[in-house]
């Protein structure tokens, strides 16, 4: 499971969903849309431990893209309880 927050300068969206290609990408088109409209934004993820493999492969890429363009990036993989 993957939590994440994008905060803008006007706005926060939160997004819960399960970790894959699909809801990856979903997530991605979100943060591009709010800093097209708002500016830079801050994203902030969470995610489960059982589901870092699958993040990694998803995500790594275009998170460092963002990340490289300024887009503030923080990643936390949360321990089994």
């Amino acid at each position: 499971m993957l939590h994440a927050v994008i905060r803008s300068s006007r706005d926060a969206m939160h997004f819960i969903a399960e970790v894959n290609g699909y809801n990856l990408q979903t997530l991605r088109q979100h943060v591009r849309q709010t800093s097209r409209e708002d500016g830079p934004v801050h994203l902030r993820v969470e995610i489960d431990a059982d589901d870092e493999a699958a993040f990694v492969h998803h995500a790594t890429r275009w998170l460092r893209a963002l990340s490289q363009r300024g887009t503030a990036v923080e990643v936390e993989v949360l321990s089994a309880a």
